[in-house]
């Protein structure tokens, strides 16, 4: 009951929000924009066409980006037009945590950042699950009064803050890419589909020299990790990606290990039963792990953050999804170099099956 009627205000808030807003048109010129995009490296990756195209159609605009926490977006740094990635916790503010001083003033100063960037056009990218962010989000963004605002509009509320938007239940049947690109097209900008990681030359050196124990031989990356399975306990097996391993040396194939610090122990695993495997799991950068995958012929890993790093340096990628509840807005891009396995859980990803998409790649 409680849940009932706290979401009857959250709406009635919201509804009056859309009922004062005054739809606006692109301004005329354009000197500060500011992007809201939330999670992990996947998400800031997704990102990466929209801020291209924001960038192409306002080339004097400063850019600057809001995201989860900088340790996934300041790669975007790289490219020339952002000028700041600022961490905005949104998934910290709620009907519940705003309750509490600390956190109204958490909030409170991420809004008074913003003020200071003058925002004219406010791009959201955000697609909330629960209701409190899009209140949030939506308060922010009256109080902010960008000349322009574009976002996705929650199904169940009558009229928008928004001057451009598409409405939240697209999302799932299309690929967060074609998603942006159509929202962007309604502002009569031009937006792609592909993502972009920028590699620097001290990365591309690095990699080179951690490869050149592989580099005479035909080699693939694997990557054994991922956040979000690994907390939901729906990795795909060791014995599974030793099997594979396996099958893959016996091919002629060297495998070259990745991942991060806290990934080492199921990595050494790995090595302990494929001797022959090159282990860089914690020894590399983010930066540097693009520049190795951009140099492979394959990876092969889990739905996390280096599948959306190789889709974004266009090397091919074998994914394994091994969970019912598999986001297709994430997961389908839109490219033949992707194979996607998918399953309702580990156990349901056959060794054979990944083996076959692998060598049908690497050939």
């Amino acid at each position: 009951m409680l849940a009932k009627i706290k979401l009857f205000f959250i709406r009635r808030l919201m509804k009056k929000l859309a009922k004062k807003h005054q739809p606006q048109t692109m301004p005329t010129q354009v000197k500060n924009i500011v992007v809201w995009q939330f999670g992990g490296l996947g998400d800031m990756l997704l990102a990466t066409p929209v801020l291209i195209a924001l960038a192409n159609k306002f080339p004097d605009a400063d850019i600057h980006v809001w995201c989860s926490h900088p340790q996934f977006a300041d790669f975007l740094l790289r490219l020339p037009q952002v000028q700041s990635v600022n961490p905005f916790p949104v998934y910290d503010f709620d009907t519940r945590t705003l309750e509490k001083k600390q956190v109204r003033y958490a909030l409170n100063t991420c809004v008074a950042a913003m003020d200071r960037q003058k925002v004219e056009v406010l791009v959201n990218l955000h697609r909330p699950k629960l209701l409190d962010w899009w209140m949030v989000e939506w308060q922010v963004m009256a109080h902010l009064k960008p000349a322009l605002s574009l976002g996705f509009q929650p199904n169940d509320i009558q009229g928008s803050l928004l001057d451009v938007s598409l409405p939240e239940n697209i999302v799932p049947t299309q690929h967060y890419t074609q998603s942006y690109q159509q929202l962007l097209q309604q502002a009569d900008i031009s937006c792609d589909k592909q993502t972009r990681f920028p590699i620097i030359e001290d990365e591309k050196q690095a990699a080179s020299e951690w490869l050149c124990a592989v580099v005479e031989k035909p080699w693939f990356c694997l990557h054994m990790g991922g956040r979000r399975l690994a907390l939901e306990d729906k990795l795909w097996s060791v014995a599974s990606f030793v099997k594979l391993t396996q099958q893959l040396v016996q091919d002629g194939f060297t495998p070259v290990l990745l991942g991060v610090e806290s990934e080492a122990e199921v990595g050494q695993n790995l090595c302990d039963e494929v001797p022959k495997t090159l282990n860089l799991i914690g020894k590399t950068s983010m930066g540097e792990m693009a520049a190795v995958i951009a140099q492979a012929p394959l990876l092969i890993g889990h739905d996390s953050g280096p599948f959306h790093l190789a889709v974004a340096v266009q090397t091919p990628v074998v994914v394994i999804c091994p969970r019912h509840d598999a986001e297709p807005e994430y997961l389908d891009y839109d490219v033949d170099s992707v194979h996607i396995l998918r399953g309702e859980n580990p156990d349901a990803i056959d060794v054979t099956a990944v083996h076959k998409a692998a060598k049908g790649l690497l050939a």
